[in-house]
């Protein structure tokens, strides 16, 4: 507790020697008071969250904590950024607590003009909030607002919130220095997508879209060559070059026409070192689409038969879609093979190889997949994928097995319907295609994911699911007088909010 007493008491002197306003000291002064206050016993809420089975760290901090009645926030709406969580107060000009994602300790604390109406915009150094009639543009580390450039230099003032020219109907999506918003058009160009400076506030070139844009826009890829992405109710998802506001596009990068409108945002993956990023969408005929970030080609298709209930949501490896039966997962990749096994002491068990890491399998504690069956060695097989080829390995030159009923061999390539024999143990593998890891699991929403275990809500109550299967894994849970923070990354870990500003946080160990 010693290191968030110090960063907090750092925090109350930068604001104070900043200027930037009597009503941000005193917040930071009050979280300070907050929290020194130091641990105490578990409340219902953290003894709820422990009853989930969870190996993890719950951890709690209360905003309220050494206020009087009278200064109490109460905070109406939280945003999920990639490193921190941004608590925004109720009222008519809302105050932003910022907080740590990994560990709730507090950054900082800033004033917006009125509250916000959509997802929240990032970058590596900027957050851009709308509402329904302003662009909050702060500095990420500091939470300040933007310094104003007068004159060709920046003045040392900060600029105040922008005032939109048009109805904005989604979130901003931020590149390197610019930000785009959707809108209903604007009287004065008659544009649907706005591009503004995050310097200068500055509008920049506008785009008219070929239909209406009701979804917050993204911006991924790296500094040097940043893409946006936008799509229509019609579905029709656009990607072009995220230029800077005073130097429009040359024109599209690529477009992709679903087989339906889309009514649900999308979701973006950044890159790897592998492969390029993938967006996630659903249409209205219950479509999931997996497009490459770069081409827009279609990396995967599966047409469900089902009406979408929610946005596609990534948590690690997993896409999961809300559905109007139950939530359904996909792998992000979509190269999936199972390992049944058809004969031996495990008849009936089954496993799934998924990525570029080995999978050893034998009767050992050293292997990932562990059966019983002694006449197979610690690790015996290692199965890979290498692009969308699976291939199995013996563990050693003296180990073997065999495919199809042929010789003896201690490699080979397999595809969907491959038998394997190694040991007392028949082993079938099944190419899963595009198809789902597993459907119609009836819970509500999945709202995190904490090391191999999703978290889920059914009926108001928390459920644990294992990420591989779906499966429930104990009783639900019931939070009393708490409200979950749905997050939307790939690392999610999960976060309550509970009275007027409890915060509490389950994260992996």
């Amino acid at each position: 507790m010693g290191k968030r007493l110090l960063l907090v008491v750092l925090l109350a002197a930068s604001l104070a020697c900043t200027g930037t306003g009597k009503k941000q000291q005193q917040s930071a002064m009050t979280m300070s008071a907050r929290a020194s206050a130091g641990a105490v016993s578990r409340d219902a809420v953290e003894r709820a969250l422990a009853q989930l089975g969870i190996d993890a760290r719950i951890l709690r901090l209360d905003l309220n904590e050494g206020r009087s009645r009278k200064h109490r926030v109460h905070i109406q709406k939280v945003h999920v950024a990639s490193d921190m969580l941004l608590l925004e107060s109720a009222g008519p000009e809302p105050t932003l607590f910022a907080l740590d994602r990994d560990g709730l300790d507090p950054r900082w604390v800033s004033n917006l003009k009125e509250p916000t109406a959509f997802p929240i915009g990032e970058s590596g150094d900027m957050l851009v909030l709308v509402s329904r009639h302003y662009a909050h543009v702060l500095e990420r580390m500091s939470g300040r607002r933007a310094l104003q450039f007068i004159g060709g230099a920046l003045d040392g003032l900060r600029r105040p919130p922008l005032e939109l020219p048009m109805t904005p109907t989604g979130g901003a999506a931020v590149g390197n220095d610019t930000f785009y918003i959707p809108s209903l058009g604007n009287p004065d160009n008659n544009k649907t997508l706005e591009s503004f400076s995050g310097v200068t506030g500055q509008r920049g070139w506008g785009y008219r879209t070929a239909g209406e844009v009701l979804t917050t826009p993204l911006v991924g890829g790296g500094s040097g060559d940043p893409k946006l992405y936008f799509m229509t109710t019609s579905g029709l998802v656009t990607c072009m070059d995220a230029t800077n506001y005073a130097f429009p596009p040359e024109g599209t990068r690529w477009e992709q026409l679903l087989e339906a409108g889309v009514k649900q945002p999308m979701f973006l993956t950044a890159d790897t070192k592998a492969r390029a990023g993938s967006l996630f969408l659903v249409d209205e005929e219950g479509v999931v689409y997996c497009l490459n970030r770069i081409t827009g080609a279609r990396r995967w298709v599966h047409a469900t038969g089902l009406r979408a209930a929610g946005m596609p949501r990534v948590f690690g490896d997993l896409c999961v879609v809300e559905m109007s039966d139950g939530m359904m997962a996909f792998d992000r990749a979509n190269v999936v093979y199972g390992i049944e096994v058809a004969g031996g002491p495990d008849k009936g068990r089954s496993f799934w190889v998924r990525g570029a890491q080995p999978k050893g399998l034998g009767n050992g504690a050293g292997a990932d997949l562990v059966l019983s069956d002694r006449a197979l060695a610690a690790v015996q097989i290692n199965f890979e994928l290498q692009g969308e080829v699976l291939l199995a390995n013996a563990a050693s030159e003296e180990l073997s097995f065999r495919v199809d009923g042929g010789k003896p061999v201690t490699r080979a390539v397999l595809h969907g319907g491959s038998r394997i024999r190694a040991g007392n143990t028949e082993l079938v593998i099944r190419d899963h295609g595009s198809a789902p890891l597993w459907s119609g699991v009836a819970v509500d929403r999945i709202v995190a994911r904490v090391g191999d275990t999703l978290i889920a809500v059914k009926q108001g109550k928390l459920v644990a699911l294992d990420a591989g299967t779906g499966e429930a894994s104990g009783d639900p849970v019931a939070l009393p007088g708490a409200r979950l923070i749905p997050t939307n990354t790939t690392d999610a870990n999960l976060f309550v909010l509970a009275g007027d500003a409890r915060v509490y946080g389950l994260f992996s160990r």
